[in-house]
């Protein structure tokens, strides 16, 4: 059995992923606190990594987002001390999946994301293109 679950998160899991982005967004890069909760998060489907050796901890997380006939992915982060192991593909590749069984979201056309510059090359891996100019969010 795998060590690791991917799947829509239930609601005790989503205060999970916001830990998560906290850690990583707030605590380690510096971004501020009231920027990283923010009025889309009750209206995203939430998808999480957990680790059952953990006891089933929240170890990485991504939210999706409506808009139009697109799709928008963001908050995509997998703890540091996880990283490396493909389980950020492993993250893309599902999500991928569930929008494309998704009732409400897999009549959508496009998925988006937005993404720091340093991460370019991993989304460029999962098969993502770079449009549009590089902007400052948050610096």
């Amino acid at each position: 059995m795998d060590r690791f679950s991917i799947h829509e998160a239930s609601a005790a899991e989503v205060q999970g992923a916001l830990s998560v982005r906290i850690r990583v967004f707030v605590e380690i890069q510096k971004f501020p606190l009231d920027e990283e909760k923010d009025q889309h998060d009750e209206d995203a489907v939430h998808v999480v990594i957990t680790d059952r050796e953990r006891g089933n901890a929240v170890i990485g997380t991504l939210r999706i987002l409506r808009a139009a006939d697109a799709v928008k992915l963001g908050r995509i982060v997998v703890l540091p001390e996880y990283q490396g192991l493909g389980l950020g593909r492993r993250l893309m590749e599902f999500t991928e999946q569930l929008i494309a069984r998704h009732p409400e979201l897999r009549l959508c056309r496009t998925i988006n994301l937005g993404s720091q510059c340093d991460k370019r090359g991993f989304y460029e891996k999962c098969g993502y293109l770079p449009r549009g100019e590089v902007y400052d969010e948050l610096g």
